[in-house]
């Protein structure tokens, strides 16, 4: 993740007055009385680690923005504004900002932060307008230790952006008070088919201020002319070509994400050409089988991949290999990546996309599989996942926090 910029720039925090406005950057107008917010979101947290983090926020105007951080909240003594070839970033939708901690990382280390940002205004080459900076409240995180005895991890699908189940989730995480969240793909309600979508959905839940969220594409993602731009929006992972692919240890949980993709073969009249996720899953395949023999990756007690459509179906379930229909389960990814699952004894997957929780008990060698619910309120659900050192357990919610459904997988 923090390699995706060509310059980081990391300064002292210095007071916000220092960004009063000077002669070269003359005041801007008062905005007017109905101007959106400066600052249009809360934050969202990825990519945590005892290395650092990425933070984005929804931004109203144009603006530059930075995190300003630090290990106490009464001490933020430092400053990131991320730029990239030497031009700082400046957006009207969103800043994502990549936090480096140096030398000030450390497994278990609460880190505390807020988010800024500044309106900027062009009227020629040599004339920006600055308007008045605008600084968030102070939020923290706590870095991820591999060797914590135990982790939480929450995970959410298909939301679409339905505002009661997206509102009632929020309520239902912040009680469930995970270390993780998992957005497992779906999240708008078709497509992204304008610039504004995508901070609007992405960033607007408000339940990963505090802890990392790992975002999964679904296929409705993957749709509409602005779909491209996410990585605009959210962090995309490290490796090149992969932004959706994370492999990240959690305490006694490894983590791995797979990106299904669409529910309908690349050559499928409707994409005029523009789908190529067959070739993408092979190129997933081979990064998950080097990612799942990373020595902290192999020695966790329970490996568990998120994808968001399933890798396991239903007697007579379309598989998506066909023009007929869609696919309710990814027949074209099981083929690329259920070997490598067998292979390394992955014991679950989860998923989404059938908009009915379901369970796939372990059979023929494959590992079990959660199904997560749909986006209406009387079938949504938020999948539980609770690990120590011995075994796992993985809980169905509705959103009262009834338990639908409840496993227990043990180390082998």
């Amino acid at each position: 993740m923090l390699n995706r910029r060509d310059l980081l720039s990391v300064l002292p925090a210095w007071p916000l007055a220092w960004l009063g406005i000077s002669q070269a950057a003359p005041a801007a107008d008062a905005p007017p009385p109905n101007a959106p917010p400066l600052l249009a979101g809360p934050p969202v947290v990825q990519h945590l680690s005892v290395e650092g983090f990425a933070v984005s926020f929804a931004v109203g105007q144009l603006a530059t923005g930075w995190v300003e951080w630090g290990l106490s909240p009464e001490r933020l003594d430092q400053r990131v504004i991320p730029s990239r070839a030497g031009l700082v970033d400046a957006s009207d939708r969103a800043i994502v900002v990549p936090v480096s901690l140096g030398d000030r990382g450390a497994p278990g280390r609460r880190v505390f932060y807020r988010v800024a940002a500044q309106p900027l205004g062009y009227q020629s080459a040599y004339k920006l307008r600055r308007g008045e900076a605008v600084a968030g409240p102070v939020h923290s995180v706590t870095l991820p230790d591999p060797a914590a005895p135990r982790v939480r991890v929450a995970v959410v699908n298909d939301t679409h952006e339905h505002l009661p189940t997206v509102d009632a989730l929020a309520a239902r995480i912040e009680a469930v008070a995970p270390d993780v969240v998992v957005w497992n793909g779906d999240t708008c309600a078709s497509a992204f088919d304008s610039p504004a979508d995508l901070p609007r959905v992405l960033l607007k839940p408000g339940w990963a201020a505090s802890r990392s969220l790992v975002f999964v594409p679904g296929n409705h993602d993957v749709r509409g002319a602005s779909a491209r731009q996410i990585e605009g929006c959210l962090a995309p992972g490290s490796e090149p070509g992969l932004p959706y692919n994370l492999a990240r240890r959690s305490g006694p949980v490894a983590l791995l994400t797979l990106d299904t993709g669409e529910d309908k073969p690349d050559a499928h009249p409707v994409f005029a050409g523009t789908a190529a996720y067959e070739p993408y899953r092979l190129r997933q395949a081979a990064w998950l089988r080097e990612a799942l023999r990373r020595p902290e990756i192999a020695s966790a007690p329970f490996k568990v991949v998120f994808c968001h459509i399933p890798l396991r179906g239903l007697p007579k379930q379309n598989d998506g290999l066909s023009l007929e229909g869609y696919a309710s389960w990814s027949g074209d990814g099981a083929r690329a990546w259920m070997p490598v699952l067998r292979e390394a004894n992955v014991p679950l997957i989860v998923s989404g996309h059938m908009h009915a929780w379901r369970v796939d008990e372990p059979s023929g060698g494959h590992p079990m599989q959660v199904v997560g619910g749909g986006p209406d309120l009387h079938d949504a659900t938020l999948i539980v996942l609770e690990a120590d050192a011995q075994t796992l357990r993985v809980t169905i919610q509705d959103l009262s926090g009834a338990a639908l459904a409840e496993r227990h997988v043990t180390r082998d």
